[in-house]
C-alpha cells in the first residue's frame, strides 16, 4: 500500500507502508501527522488511522547512542550520517536535505552562539555564584571567627596562621565544588547554566546529543585553560566559524540558540 503523509504543509511520497514505519519510529511521522491512501475519503492523523507507533529496534548491547539532529531520537551511532555538521538519520536526510534545497533553516540547523552573548551569560553565572557563596560561607565564617579568636600575643598570632589559612583554602574548595555542582548539573539536565538559559542559549555536545553530567563537570575546569592564557581561549569563540572556545574544542562541545 502506498502512502502520503503530510510535512509542514507539503504532501510527501508515495512510500510503502514499511517506509512509513520507519519514519514513525524516527519522529517524522507523528500520531497528530496527518496521512493518506487512495480509497479514503479524507486525510486522517496517522494515530488515528494506523493505531500504536511500531516498537523501535533496540540497539545492540555497549553500541554508542548518539541524537538526530533532525527528529531528536537516540540512534546507534552507526546508523546516524553526517550532513555537513548535522548527525541526522536516514530517514530524516531526505527531508533535511530537501529544506537546505529550498533555501530553508532545517530543524537540526544550529545558530552557533558568539563571543559577546556568552561574556553576558558567564557574567550573571558569576553574580549568581558570587551570591549563592557568599550565602552559604558567610555562617561559616562567622562561626569560624567566633571559635578561633586571634590571640593578642604576636607569636601567638602567628602560630594561628597556618590554621587561618588552611580555613582560607577550604572556603575556597567550598566555593569551587559549589560553581562545579552548578555547572555540571544545569548543563546535564537543562542544557545550560542559568545566565545561558536566561539568553536563549544551549550546551551541546558535536553530534547534538546532550552533554552529560561528567563532560560537564570537565568542561568546568577545561574553562580554567581558557582564563589562564590571559583569556584567548575564550576569545577563540570570536574567530571560529562555530564559535567555539578552547574548552569548547577540549571538551567536544557548541554553544548554539535554543530553538
Amino acid at each position: 500500500m502506498k502512502w502520503y503523509y503530510a510535512d509542514g504543509g507539503r504532501q510527501v511520497g508515495p512510500v510503502e507502508e514499511s517506509a512509513l514505519d520507519d519514519l514513525v519510529r524516527a519522529g517524522s511521522v507523528r500520531d497528530d501527522t496527518l496521512v493518506w491512501h487512495e480509497g479514503m475519503a479524507n486525510w486522517q492523523p496517522h494515530g488515528t488511522v494506523r493505531g500504536p507507533r511500531p516498537a523501535a529496534p533496540m540497539p545492540a548491547a555497549g553500541a554508542e547512542i548518539r541524537f538526530c539532529s533532525e527528529c531528536g531520537r537516540p540512534f546507534p551511532a552507526a546508523e546516524l550520517v553526517m550532513v555537513g555538521n548535522a548527525s541526522v538519520c536516514a530517514m530524516c536526510k531526505p527531508t533535511y536535505l530537501q529544506r537546505m534545497r529550498e533555501g530553508g533553516q532545517a530543524i537540526g540547523a544550529r545558530h552557533y552562539a558568539g563571543f559577546w552573548i556568552r561574556f553576558v551569560a558567564r557574567v550573571i553565572d558569576g553574580v549568581l555564584l558570587a551570591v549563592v557563596g557568599w550565602i552559604i560561607r558567610m555562617p561559616l565564617a562567622l562561626m569560624i571567627g567566633t571559635s578561633v579568636a586571634l590571640p593578642r600575643d604576636p607569636g601567638a598570632a602567628l602560630g594561628a596562621l597556618p590554621l587561618l589559612l588552611g580555613l582560607g583554602g577550604l572556603m575556597a574548595l567550598l566555593q569551587i565544588a559549589i560553581a562545579v555542582a552548578y555547572e555540571a548539573y544545569f548543563v546535564s539536565t537543562r542544557g545550560g547554566t542559568i545566565g545561558k538559559l536566561a539568553l536563549g542559549l544551549k550546551i551541546i555536545r558535536a553530534d547534538g546529543s546532550p552533554v552529560p553530567v561528567g563532560l560537564a563537570a570537565g568542561r568546568y575546569f577545561a574553562q580554567w585553560i581558557s582564563a589562564i592564557i590571559l583569556f584567548i581561549g575564550y576569545i577563540m569563540a570570536g574567530f571560529d566559524p562555530e564559535k567555539r572556545a578552547l574548552h569548547d574544542r577540549i571538551c567536544d562541545t557548541r554553544v548554539i540558540y535554543a530553538k
